[in-house]
């Protein structure tokens, strides 16, 4: 008995992982995994560069902006206090 069922447990076996293995294939071509070296997705992460780029310098403009300000602030204020005040006052 034990020889019927490993002489049958071969075929079986080989029976199912081929059935296994179209049924993959078949899942795979219906259901295709998106090609990250695609023309598209090369684009979208072009896209993502750009924008965090955009940021990135958005950000150094306005630090930049603020420190000039700050500067204008800084100068107008010592310039007012090197000032003397005339004797009659």
């Amino acid at each position: 008995m034990r020889d019927i069922v490993l002489a049958l447990a071969v075929p079986l076996l080989i029976c199912a992982s081929g059935s296994y293995a179209a049924c993959d294939v078949w899942w795979r071509r219906r259901h295709p995994a998106p090609d990250p070296h695609s023309h598209a997705g090369r684009r979208l992460a072009a896209e993502r560069a750009v924008a965090d780029a955009e940021a990135i310098v958005a950000d150094r403009y306005a630090i930049l902006a603020e420190a000039e300000r700050s500067a204008a602030r800084g100068s107008a204020d010592s310039s007012r206090a090197g000032r003397s005040l005339p004797a009659g006052e």
